[in-house]
């Protein structure tokens, strides 16, 4: 068998390419093409034309010409199957993205029929805000609701919110129960979405299996310990300020 031509980079194919850039989008392997492509240019400039390069290049042996232009060649063999690496990371990355779409609309689907039910703003409509309250600090201390603060700190952050000191800066607001409403509702929106992250992420899972581990993962939380008595007293202090009767006086 012959000995391939030195020029030829043929153990360089699209698929070692891939193994050793494992990491590397298809935007990165196309950027790493044009640079690669540059550099061939440049080369080939010292070998042929009466521009300033050739003028240099011209003073060269033959046999360093050659030597360049078998640079090029190989430079563009290898970029030659760098592009079909390029071209495959790419067909997989889109790939990749019409299945985490798919992904993200199960999700959304699958947490939509299991937690909240749609708030209808309604002067009496309590018990759906009370639930969000409730599903916020329970998913929070079951480490499913992640947003950097711990059952207590996240406990103490909703009492916060109800303190004279805050709601005596509120400005623009009609009255306070309309921006403790806006809290809770802004709240639920941050349940929902870190849910349907956490149960959209491609582990090679299913959407429902992941949602059935989280499920799982809060009810044996819950078997060892329900909200605390500073978390009841928490939605104690919400279910007052949000009451019918609350929000009638602060519209006065």
């Amino acid at each position: 068998m012959a000995k391939p031509p030195i020029t030829d980079a043929r153990s360089i194919t699209a698929d070692v390419i891939l193994e050793v850039g494992k990491y590397y989008s298809a935007q990165q392997l196309r950027s790493l093409q044009a640079k690669l492509s540059r550099a061939a240019r440049e080369i080939h400039s010292l070998t042929s034309g009466s521009h300033l390069p050739g003028r240099i290049g011209s003073h060269l042996s033959f046999e360093q010409r050659q030597l360049l232009q078998d640079a090029t060649k190989l430079i563009n063999s290898v970029n030659s199957n760098l592009k079909h690496a390029k071209e495959k990371r790419g067909r997989d990355e889109s790939k990749a993205k019409h299945r985490q779409q798919a992904r993200y609309a199960e999700a959304k689907r699958l947490v939509a029929e299991t937690y909240l039910e749609p708030y209808v703003p309604e002067p009496a409509a309590l018990e759906p805000l009370l639930d969000i309250l409730k599903t916020a600090l329970t998913l929070n201390r079951a480490d499913v609701f992640r947003n950097g603060y711990s059952p207590r700190e996240f406990n103490l952050k909703l009492r916060d919110y109800l303190s004279p000191a805050r709601t005596r800066k509120l400005i623009g607001w009609t009255s306070p129960s309309a921006f403790w409403i806006s809290t809770v509702l802004s709240l639920r929106n941050e349940v929902l979405q870190t849910v349907e992250h956490e149960i959209a992420y491609d582990d090679g899972s299913s959407v429902q299996d992941r949602l059935d581990a989280l499920k799982q993962k809060v009810e044996d939380c819950l078997s060892r310990v329900h909200l605390s008595a500073d978390e009841e007293e928490t939605l104690r202090l919400w279910s007052e300020a949000l009451s019918p009767r609350t929000q009638a006086e602060g519209g006065e």
